[in-house]
Order: C-alpha cells, then sequence, then structure tokens
C-alpha cells in the first residue's frame, strides 16, 4: 500500500503548514504532494517559502503562483491583488527562482494526476459550477467530460478551497484536500459578492490517500493551529477580510449580498 499527503493553498500561512506538516510526519508518511498557490496573501510568504524548501514534496503551480511572477515580470506595473506589493518585496530571490522553476501539473507513480485548478487551466474550479444562483458540484457526466483525457485513476485540484472528494461512475476520484492556510475567501467570478468559497471551519486542511492496488481510501484532515494568531497577523498587515475568513472559515456578513 502507498500512502500520499496532499496540500494545497497554503498562502503564505506559516502557522498552518506547520501544523500540517508536524501532524503529516506524526502519521509517518513521507510522500506529499503540494498542488500550489503557495506564498500569495496577508501573512508570511519568505517564510512558507523556507519551510517548503526543508521538506521534500511535489510541487507545483498555482494561480497566485502564475500571478507573482507576472508581476515581476510587468517591473512595477501594479496588481489588482491587494497583497502582491508585499509579497513580491518580501520573497528572496531564491523564492522567486523556485517559483520558476514550477510545472502546471504532475504525474505521481503512474496513478495519480495532480493540478491546481483543472487539467488545463490554473484559474478555473474542476468540481464547482459558479452560476448567479449559487455554486454547485458539476455532476457525474460532466466530471468524466472535464477529465477524459486524463488516465490516472485519481485526480487532484486545488483553487476552491474547499475539501471535497468525489467517486465517478468510470472508477476515478477526485479529490480536493482543501486549503492549508485561507479556509475561506471571496470568489473571483463576476458573482463574487453573491457566494464566496467557504469550508466552515478555521482549521488547516489536507487529505490523505491510500492506494492498494485498484482500491483508493481517501481521509480528509482538519488540523488545530492557532487560528486567531493568523488572522491577527493579517489584521495587521491591513487585511481585514482575511483576517475574518482565518477565524471562521466563512465570509463576514457584512460582505454578502442577498
Amino acid at each position: 500500500m502507498r500512502t500520499y499527503a496532499i496540500i494545497s493553498d497554503i498562502h503564505g500561512n506559516l502557522h498552518a503548514l506547520l501544523a500540517v506538516l508536524k501532524d503529516i510526519r506524526k502519521r509517518e508518511i513521507t510522500d506529499i504532494i503540494n498542488l500550489g498557490d503557495h506564498f500569495y496573501g496577508a501573512l508570511e510568504p519568505e517564510g512558507v517559502a523556507e519551510i517548503i524548501r526543508e521538506n521534500p514534496m511535489v510541487c507545483i503551480s498555482g494561480n497566485t503562483d502564475r500571478a507573482i511572477l507576472e508581476s515581476i515580470e510587468r517591473d512595477g506595473t501594479e496588481s489588482h491583488k491587494p497583497e502582491m506589493k508585499r509579497v513580491k518585496g518580501e520573497l528572496s530571490k531564491q523564492s522567486v527562482e523556485w517559483l520558476k522553476t514550477l510545472e502546471n501539473t504532475a504525474v505521481i507513480d503512474e496513478i495519480i494526476f495532480a493540478c491546481h485548478g483543472t487539467p488545463t487551466s490554473d484559474n478555473e474550479y474542476l468540481l464547482e459550477k459558479v452560476t448567479d444562483k449559487g455554486l454547485f458540484v458539476y455532476n457525474d457526466e460532466d466530471l468524466i467530460e472535464k477529465t477524459k483525457d486524463i488516465n490516472e485513476k485519481v485526480i487532484l485540484c486545488g483553487h476552491s478551497h474547499v475539501n471535497r472528494v468525489v467517486y465517478l461512475s468510470n472508477g476515478k476520484v477526485i479529490l480536493n484536500p482543501g486549503s492549508v492556510g485561507l479556509p475561506a475567501y471571496l470568489g473571483s467570478e463576476k458573482y463574487q459578492y453573491r457566494f464566496a468559497m467557504e469550508s466552515m471551519t478555521p482549521h488547516a486542511k489536507y487529505a490523505i490517500i491510500k492506494v492498494e492496488g485498484d482500491s483508493v481510501a481517501v481521509e480528509q484532515v482538519n488540523v488545530v493551529y492557532n487560528w486567531r494568531k493568523a488572522s491577527k497577523a493579517a489584521r495587521s498587515n491591513g487585511n481585514e477580510n482575511w483576517a475574518q475568513f482565518l477565524l471562521t472559515g466563512r465570509m463576514p456578513k457584512d460582505l454578502r449580498i442577498d
């Protein structure tokens, strides 16, 4: 049997990452797959970078990893992302060069396919469909069509920050481990103020996959860490929305439009 720990969407949350890695080590899991969005956010990008370099894992790029590099390449042009200037200022040259080495997808042991968003886009949701009436999980037929070119049995995705596992009728499994570092955020689509990606708890989230022959078992893990300290750090960096997301895993009421 082969066991893998799946992490995603750290978003600079050093306290959450350290707690998750401690839990993974406690379970004696050595194979870690990281689905991207490592540094961007209201917290500690360079601290996260240092820890990732110290812990061997398979890493791919996420949409905010790409956005950091694109902003650097624009040489000072302002980004629409509010934390971008501070994140770029804190990241070392070594960390930026490391981001440049990341691929968009990865195949692990011929059984796992890893992407950040979808197999072809780092900025789209694989499992969730966004509409003016809300957020819905795609049905079985749609997900089979969206993943028809993937041969691997297990398909990993992140980006939405919501932990889900879907077993398809063709025998494949799609897993989103949730977010290590940001349990909720405003959607980035045109309906963003009518919905949020909400995990409903402040825990740091990751998943464990156990593969034995054709059998795939999935465990979703919620890890306790000092999210009040993380929330305070986000607030001190001027991001009240992130401070609330980190405390509750929900969208603040004053941001909702009924």
